[in-house]
């Protein structure tokens, strides 16, 4: 996992996830922290090897999950697709982290796909993202169930 750990000490990743973090103080909300990206990079490559289905390395599912989110801090300021923003912002975090051109650019798709779940026709790792995005999440016992539209009585443990 060298190169995700060089994604995590990289100094752009560090300042993007402080911005995050900066601006999700007050939020009531789920946050988009580390905690977040490791939950859905642990819960995508889950998902991947019971599907049976993985075509990307351990590395690059955890690259693809951990960057997914990166853009926030642009969309709280701007309005802008955090997806959008993520995948762009990612780009050269995972150049400079050696990630080979083949495995790039499914890598940036996922990100941006990840958002994009009920639209269907995803690639097999944007579905992963989207799902585990969601299941990453406690919105069952969560106190803000009422007031977030993420949360759906009809929720239930996924299981893959």
């Amino acid at each position: 996992m060298a190169r995700v750990n060089q994604i995590l000490e990289n100094a752009d990743y560090l300042s993007y996830m402080e911005k995050i973090e900066d601006l999700e103080k007050g939020r009531p909300y789920c946050k988009h922290g580390f905690d977040h990206g490791l939950s859905v990079a642990r819960i995508a490559y889950a998902y991947l090897l019971e599907r049976g289905e993985l075509t990307l390395s351990k590395e690059g599912v955890y690259a693809a999950a951990l960057l997914h989110d990166i853009g926030r801090w642009v969309e709280y300021q701007t309005g802008e697709d955090h997806a959008e923003v993520s995948a762009r912002l990612a780009l050269p975090l995972l150049e400079e982290s050696n990630f080979s051109s083949e495995d790039i650019p499914v890598i940036l798709t996922g990100i941006r796909e990840h958002r994009r779940h009920h639209d269907g026709n995803l690639t097999l790792l944007g579905e992963a993202l989207a799902i585990a995005d969601d299941c990453s999440r406690d919105c069952r016992h969560c106190a803000m169930q009422t007031h977030c539209h993420k949360f759906k009585p009809e929720m239930k443990l996924i299981v893959y």
